[in-house]
């Protein structure tokens, strides 16, 4: 039995080859779904090759598969065995891929789960990946999407690693060259943010609902990256105090992000009024915690050595001249010094007799506690380092400490525990089910990071004030700031608030502060135009912004969208028209190139909100939800499409406020454009997410690239709703280089997509690692994005 069906890209099959010595058998595969074999009769080894296909959930994906062996008899089943296969183990030492050459049926011994019942025998499996619509994925790029689905870190090299333009060589060359942690690195908690909001002082005066006098009714809203706070509502005080704390973890690509405070009036009877705000970089809190921390052996508390600040809040009302301040009380604990807390707090709680120091039998209950197996011989091992007796001596908290550290680092590759909580082959250090300290939540599914992280944190606060720790229940500061009529309106609308979601307005994430924003989305984009309308709206539209009465809509749409006017070339009342003003040109110091003497550095098309993915069938299972969408759809152009099979995507959608002129991300050799006659669909996410083909539907301009560095690359210009016109400014034929214009839009939304052929490139793995999450990042032109997979020259 072999099935395949069309859709998700990620599809798990297991073909059998049972081997038993038994008798006649049924078997049977349980996970979600169950599959059964047909009834071989009266054999001891019995031969099915049966396969069974099953579609994956990328959001739920199947990590453990379940084989019974059944002997059939008339009036009822015998079980014979089963064995289980846990996926996020058995890849790890074996091929992933189906097709793949290396990967062999294996055998596996069946085991009784029941007590009284007693079986031998084995059963030949091969188990893998596939996809039927692309075959091409090779070892790596299945391994990168199995552990993006399951978040697990994911190994990929970050070094060039072929000098060729022979895609099978590069190829053969990604399976074999050295690996080195990359997203692994990006999401590695490197410490914890401790935050108080203690109290803002002399706010400015806002007039109350009456507008006859003054009130304020004052809250702040604290956002960092994809995690947004909020305080409690203080009434009636332009000194409130809120002395409100939280705690947050840092990422490693979160270290150059700022904290950003935001205090609103809250309004019982109209919306919440922006008062002041103010930003906080996180760098050099951590700049500081690594020198202060460095070899420091003690229990902190959370308040201990916290620094005060007292931030200069900008006032956002009219009052613009009022000094304001936000006191806050802030610390950054690196995730050495959270280790040593997680250590240092165990190690008090089982220092029976208070002493200081720790004995053997005392280091032993400790561990147990926290489901080590190390044995005696090792634990005796941490006395003798120190020349003491572990029969007799006793080691200080510092001493224990350095000797767990030094496990922990000389067997870093160790696993604490396998996904059911069994015990791994070798020692290991640590399996926690729940946390020692508060007794909380289920710590078994949670890596290392994350279980020293919440134990560091319990044994730093107060417990019976965790009730002040402020609610992080909020997406982006501006929906924290909403009051719930509005919340309500919203999921009526479209969707409640999730990253990746359909939400009333999009969001995304930008890459320069790591903030979540919402983009504003007017009524007739949301809801959306019948098709034979939106040609002769977008004429129309495109008519009136050419007229220079439009002139006058040029400074509220500055202000509407608070663009920044000193990067615009040239001044405003140069512009005869909105549309001239639209497609701006920026002053050359606007818009660096990043690495300017590398071009393996693939840098961003335009200022957009994008979306990378390894595959561009990936990119169809996760984003492009278009029932027609195909690749020789988007070129019109069948042969075009064979050579971008097994390829990377990716889409850099511009929106109104963006600027609109777009430019070469790579060097190469430029052709001649060929245009497509289309549609004007909008390009808004919940488009891409619907079954609707925008990108095959709508008008675009097609052009190739062929880079040394890069290979082939299609770059396509698609017009959108609202947009008249696709513009080119670039000479075909000739040699272009990164950064260089190649076009620009006219009035509306609209978007850049491009195409690279199989194995010649990688993205930046931020990027990837928010596309798999459908979550949009803000980039700039001229910035890092991805690179080749080409040897220097």
């Amino acid at each position: 039995m072999e099935t395949l069906e069309d859709g998700p890209l990620k599809v798990q099959k297991i073909r059998m080859y049972p081997n038993q010595e038994q008798k006649e058998k049924l078997l049977r595969w349980m996970g979600d779904e169950t599959f059964s074999t047909q009834v071989i009769n009266k054999n001891l080894n019995p031969e099915w090759n049966a396969s069974f296909d099953y579609k994956i959930d990328p959001k739920n994906p199947c990590n453990e598969l379940r084989f019974i062996c059944w002997d059939k008899d008339i009036f009822g089943n015998d079980y014979m065995g089963e064995t289980t296969i846990n996926l996020l183990n058995f890849w790890e030492s074996n091929e992933i891929g189906y097709y793949n050459e290396t990967n062999k049926p294996q055998q596996f011994p069946l085991v009784s789960a029941r007590k009284s019942e007693e079986v031998s025998g084995q059963i030949l499996i091969k188990i893998g990946l596939i996809d039927n619509q692309n075959k091409f994925l090779d070892e790596r790029e299945w391994n990168s999407i199995w552990s993006q689905m399951n978040n697990l870190h994911i190994k990929e090299d970050s070094t060039n690693i072929a000098n060729s333009n022979d895609i099978a060589s590069i190829d053969n060359a990604m399976k074999h060259h050295k690996k080195s942690p990359s997203i692994a690195k990006l999401n590695e908690v490197i410490g914890v943010i401790f935050l108080e909001v203690v109290k803002a002082k002399d706010l400015p005066p806002e007039k109350d609902v009456t507008k006859l006098g003054f009130d304020m009714d004052p809250f702040v809203v604290v956002s960092f990256s994809k995690k947004t706070f909020r305080t409690q509502v203080i009434s009636h005080d332009l000194n409130p105090v809120w002395n409100e704390k939280l705690h947050f973890p840092i990422l490693k690509s979160e270290e150059k992000y700022s904290i950003k405070f935001t205090v609103y009036d809250w309004d019982k009877f109209s919306d919440n009024d922006l008062v002041a705000s103010k930003y906080l970089s996180v760098k050099p809190l951590i700049d500081k915690a690594e020198q202060k921390y460095e070899h420091k052996y003690k229990l902190l508390d959370a308040n201990d050595e916290m620094i005060e600040e007292a931030l200069d809040l900008e006032v956002h009302s009219k009052r613009k001249d009022q000094q304001s301040k936000l006191y806050v009380r802030i610390k950054f604990i690196p995730y050495e010094q959270l280790r040593t807390q997680f250590w240092m707090a165990l190690a008090k709680i089982y220092d029976t007799d208070e002493n200081g120091v720790m004995n053997f039998l005392e280091i032993e209950t400790m561990l147990n506690s926290i489901g080590s197996s190390l044995t005696v011989e090792t634990i005796s091992t941490f006395f003798t380092r120190f020349g003491k007796n572990p029969h007799k001596d006793e080691l200080q908290f510092e001493e224990l400490v350095q000797c767990l550290e030094n496990h922990l680092r000389e067997h870093k590759e160790h696993k604490s525990a396998n996904y059911d909580g069994e015990e791994a082959d070798d020692e290991h250090l640590i399996y926690l089910k729940e946390c020692p300290i508060c007794h909380g939540p289920d710590l078994s599914q949670l890596s290392e990071t994350d279980i020293v992280t919440h134990v560091a944190i319990c044994a730093s606060h107060d417990l019976g004030k965790v009730s002040n720790i402020i609610t992080g229940d909020f997406v982006t500061e501006s929906q924290a700031q909403r009051k719930w009529v509005t919340k309500v309106i919203t999921k009526v609308g479209f969707g409640g608030y999730k990253v990746g979601g359909n939400n009333a307005n999009i969001i995304v994430q930008d890459r320069l502060t790591g903030h979540l924003v919402e983009e504003k989305m007017a009524a007739y984009v949301r809801l959306g135009i019948p098709k034979n309308l939106l040609q002769n709206l977008s004429v129309k539209q495109g008519k009136k912004f050419d007229k220079p009465s439009s002139a006058g809509d040029i400074v509220p749409f500055i202000k509407f969208h608070n663009l920044n006017k000193d990067e615009i070339l040239d001044p405003l009342d140069s512009f005869k028209n909105f549309n001239e003003f639209f497609y701006r040109k920026l002053k050359p110091s606007a818009r660096l190139c990043d690495s300017p003497q590398d071009p393996h550095v693939l840098v961003s098309p335009a200022d957009c909100r994008m979306m990378a993915f390894p595959t561009i069938d990936f990119a169809t299972q996760i984003w492009i939800k278009g029932q027609n969408f195909s690749v020789a759809r988007l070129l019109d152009d069948e042969e075009a499409a064979k050579d971008f099979e097994g390829g990377s995507l990716g889409i850099f959608r511009l929106a109104p406020q963006d600027y609109h002129r777009y430019h070469f991300p790579v060097e190469g050799e430029l052709s001649e454009p060929h245009g497509i006659k289309g549609a004007f669909y909008t390009v808004n996410p919940m488009a891409i997410r619907s079954e609707l083909d925008v990108y095959g539907e709508n008008k675009r301009v097609v052009s190739y690239i062929n880079s040394p560095q890069f290979g082939k690359v299609a770059y396509i210009c698609v017009g959108a709703m609202m947009v008249g016109s696709i513009v080119l400014t670039s000479k075909p034929q000739n040699y272009i280089r990164r950064l260089e214009e190649h076009g620009y839009f006219a009035f509306g939304g609209s978007t850049v997509v491009l195409l690279f052929q199989k194995g010649r490139m990688l993205w930046d793995e931020d990027i990837l690692a928010n596309s798999t999450t459908c979550l949009e990042t803000l980039v700039r032109v001229g910035m890092h994005v991805g690179k080749s997979t080409v040897h220097h020259q």
